[in-house]
């Protein structure tokens, strides 16, 4: 059992491309960028121990120099590790933008999982180990827990991955996350990525959030939030579902989990 709390915010779908842009908001490009730089000063400001970011950060491979610039100068504010992973916008394939974008050049602090078998990392001194996979193909094929070594819980064990929930696979719908793998998964937390609204997911012992995007733009008013996670030895798993640009309430408590 973890000795200590571990404290992280998780964010996915900011879908930054500043070729589509809707307008300037507050000196940004773009309501994504404001929306990201938001999310940041988030992980700032607060006693972060990660920052997850679950796929789709970027909305296409077509993204210039400066879209990846304004990302390398928000990510340089972070002073904890920042994890991320690619989407199905973002996809990691043969023509991918992080083979054009180098992701270990937003700073020694960032850890991209690129493999598409998947990485485990471990901060020891964070009493935390992450494990992710790469989306090669946004397919049927492509499973998003598919190879999860075995972990002793000796310390937390976070998962990210970037798909669609399902009851059951069908054979018509891309990257594909069964109920049945989630409960299986061996994670204390499962940081979501794809779907633009929050929601929050308990199977077995295992507690999964998608964040949503953090552009309400993108998902009418479901959009908009961030989760700020703590992993308390004694608690468990606790989530507070936060507002972007607005002032947080006391979250309510149901089965352990705030939302």
């Amino acid at each position: 059992m973890p000795y200590k709390p571990l404290r992280f915010i998780h964010t996915s779908d900011v879908h930054l491309d500043s070729t589509g842009s809707k307008g300037e908001v507050e000196g940004f490009r773009n309501p994504a960028e404001y929306a990201f730089a938001q999310v940041v000063d988030a992980v700032t400001q607060s006693d972060c121990d990660l920052f997850l970011i679950v796929g789709d950060l970027f909305d296409s491979a077509r993204i210039k120099d400066h879209d990846f610039d304004f990302v390398r100068t928000q990510i340089s504010k972070v002073n904890c590790p920042v994890i991320l992973i690619p989407g199905n916008h973002d996809v990691h394939d043969d023509t991918s933008l992080w083979r054009k974008f180098d992701p270990t050049e937003l700073g020694p602090h960032v850890y991209p999982i690129m493999s598409h078998e998947g990485d485990l990392l471990d901060f020891p001194e964070l009493g935390a180990t992450v494990w992710g996979r790469a989306m090669d193909e946004h397919s049927p094929t492509y499973e998003p827990l598919f190879g999860i070594p075995e972990h002793e819980h000796e310390t937390w064990f976070i998962g990210l991955a970037h798909g669609q929930v399902v009851q059951k696979r069908v054979s018509s719908s891309s990257s594909q996350i069964t109920h049945r793998e989630i409960e299986h998964s061996g994670f204390d937390y499962l940081a979501l990525g794809h779907i633009h609204v929050w929601d929050t997911f308990e199977f077995g012992d295992v507690t999964a959030c998608y964040s949503g995007s953090p552009v309400e733009a993108f998902a009418s008013s479901h959009g908009g939030y961030y989760a700020h996670v703590e992993l308390d030895p004694e608690r468990g798993v606790n989530i507070s579902k936060n507002k972007l640009n607005a002032k947080v309430e006391h979250p309510q408590v149901t089965h352990g989990v705030f939302f």
